[in-house]
């Protein structure tokens, strides 16, 4: 995907009432939510890989304060793992609650290794990556509903 096709989809997104957008295919992803944007869930499916798109369907979610949402972005560029070493159980699952100072995930950068605190006290909604792939600076990981 090139950056024209990127903009297109950007403006498309931004005119419509599309608030979350998850796109995947091959070693593309895309992640694109719009401020104030409500929590979402959007399949997108590709039958064919001659650019024959399905739409694009929404299913609607029980909707949740976005104040009471925070994200928690990748600090560095790195490879994320979801657990201490490939035998060990996941730091956090969808549905874990964490404290500030909890540990999420591993982002290794250049063979060192460095925790990913969560920041706030909540609740894990959504884990946004997968085990083993690269993510970029400020790369959303994990959506947090937060706790008092």
């Amino acid at each position: 995907m090139n950056i024209a096709e990127l903009k297109e989809i950007v403006g498309i997104i931004e005119k419509s009432s599309i608030d979350i957008l998850k796109l995947e295919k091959g070693d593309f992803k895309l992640f694109f939510q719009k401020q104030g944007a409500g929590n979402a869930s959007i399949s997108i499916e590709n039958k064919d890989e001659k650019q024959q798109h399905a739409p694009i369907e929404a299913a609607e979610l029980p909707v949740i304060q976005e104040d009471s949402l925070h994200i928690i972005k990748a600090p560095m560029i790195g490879t994320f793992y979801a657990r201490p070493n490939p035998e060990a159980e996941p730091f956090v699952g969808v549905g874990s609650t964490v404290t500030e100072s909890e540990p999420v995930c591993i982002l290794e950068a250049m063979k060192l290794l460095n925790e990913v605190a969560a920041g706030v006290k909540g609740e894990i909604i959504e884990i946004l990556v997968e085990d083993g792939q690269v993510v970029e600076y400020g790369q959303p990981l994990f959506t947090v509903k937060v706790s008092e």
